[in-house]
């Protein structure tokens, strides 16, 4: 009930014409067109209705935002930026630069003049809000050949070059290869699984990436939709010891993770997990996600013997 009252208030805070939408979403009304505040109109139906409302949280956090051929384009901390987000939608970026997960990680964390290591880049909106933030240098990899061509992109268009590395693997528990289908909607779900057809990706380990960029008191950033605890479970816990800091996304419960850390010394704090209920994937137990972020500090003891 309270989620659905916020959705009405934002509505009819960015929303001209908002009772007509809102007709739709009871079913009310076919369709509607409605008309932004700042000028965007978007035709939608009840089958589209989330559409609806990523625009509706779009122009509530960002409220000169602008959407064309698609692009997003916004300010976020006095820089104006530009992101293209091909057939895929711009959730991610919202979720980024709108959302609480990273606002409250940059809020108790510093990463001005750090290394990061951004696993499961995405768009390369993760990369520029570390860059915003002051990083030295982020070294962002991503395994699906359409977010990484949209990475490049994007890194380029905001300035962001000379700082940022995008990496085209996928990161797994050890070194090899895989095939990824490239025609796919989207990475939810799917992580380092081979497909039969598309493009080889070779897979890194955490390690390799550390000892290739000389991470030392670095930051990793992790969101890998599931694939953390094969990850994250099968490193070292010498190499996690090269990160000062951690946010990291998990999708099947934070427990076994927030062990595992604790154990190689840091202190580890997380969100409360919500499910997320994933149809396209291939049983039952994988398709029920109990998602939520966790938080995780390096430990003093740990801190002086790494």
């Amino acid at each position: 009930m309270e989620t659905r009252l916020k959705r009405l208030q934002l509505a009819i805070k960015t929303t001209v014409n908002w009772p007509s939408a809102i007709a739709v979403w009871l079913g009310l009304a076919q369709e509607c067109h409605a008309r932004f505040k700042e000028g965007h109109v978007l035709k939608f139906n009840r089958n589209s209705w989330l559409e609806y409302l990523r625009c509706v949280y779009l122009f509530h956090h960002f409220p000169s935002a602008t959407l064309a051929d698609n692009t997003v384009s916004f300010t976020y901390k006095g820089k104006k930026l530009s992101f293209a987000f091909g057939k895929y939608g711009f959730d991610t970026v919202l979720e980024i630069f709108g959302g609480d997960p990273y606002r409250e990680f940059f809020e108790s964390t510093s990463v001005r003049g750090k290394q990061v290591v951004d696993i499961g880049a995405a768009f390369g909106d993760t990369a520029i809000s570390f860059l915003l933030e002051g990083a030295k240098a982020v070294y962002a990899v991503e395994a699906f050949p359409g977010y990484f061509r949209l990475a490049e992109e994007n890194i380029r268009r905001n300035g962001f070059s000379n700082s940022c590395q995008i990496i085209l693997a996928a990161a797994g528990k050890s070194p090899g290869a895989l095939r990824i289908d490239h025609d796919l909607e989207d990475m939810f779900g799917v992580g380092i699984e081979s497909s039969e057809v598309g493009t080889s990706i070779p897979v890194i380990t955490l390690e390799e990436i550390v000892n290739r960029f000389g991470v030392d008191s670095g930051i990793l950033k992790m969101d890998v939709e599931g694939y953390e605890y094969d990850i994250l479970l099968n490193t070292d816990k010498a190499i996690l010891q090269k990160f000062s800091d951690m946010v990291i996304e998990y999708h099947y419960g934070f427990e076994e993770l927030k062990r595992h850390l604790e154990d190689a010394g840091f202190v580890v704090k997380h969100t409360p997990p919500h499910l997320v209920y994933m149809p396209q994937l291939k049983d039952e137990q994988s398709r029920n996600m109990w998602v939520g972020n966790i938080y995780a500090t390096r430990g003093k003891e740990s801190r002086q013997t790494a």
